[in-house]
């Protein structure tokens, strides 16, 4: 599959569908490489969407998308905070449906939420991953990106 068979753009918004599929995948990204979460209900996600549509915007949310044929097949959603007195963002999910790794989907979205990220004065850039996804501990050093600090958990 060439990259060039990809289309890359922001979620819209006002599609029930496209919003509910990509809110859905993005909810389920953890499950792949996380033992404490569990599926999400479909109330939830009906939740989710609402405060969704209310609270985000091309100011504090990017929500990219890669699709082929009219398929999500890559999402990536940062969001914009605050630490301290510089403004940052947070990689929320970055995700690649299995058949369309290795092209250059999550390099490509990782780029445009940079560029989204410098658009609205970011400074840093922070993401947490799942210490077994060694696919994307490699994408995001080639990236740049540089250990900052652990997160640790225990099963209570």
């Amino acid at each position: 599959m060439p990259l060039q068979e990809i289309e890359f753009r922001t979620v819209d918004y006002s599609s029930d569908t496209e919003l509910r599929t990509y809110s859905r995948l993005f909810w389920n990204i953890p499950l792949e490489h996380n033992a404490y979460f569990t599926c999400r209900s479909e109330s939830f996600l009906d939740d989710y969407v609402a405060t969704a549509r209310q609270t985000e915007d091309a100011g504090n949310t990017f929500s990219g998308i890669a699709l082929h044929q009219g398929e999500i097949v890559g999402l990536h959603l940062v969001r914009r905070y605050e630490e301290w007195e510089q403004v940052g963002v947070h990689i929320a999910g970055l995700w690649v449906h299995p058949e369309y790794r290795g092209i250059g989907i999550a390099r490509t979205l990782k780029n445009q939420g940079e560029t989204w990220a410098r658009s609205i004065g970011a400074t840093f850039i922070n993401a947490n991953i799942q210490a077994g996804n060694r696919r994307m501990l490699k994408i995001s050093e080639q990236a740049g990106f540089s250990l900052f600090r652990f997160n640790m958990r225990k099963r209570l």
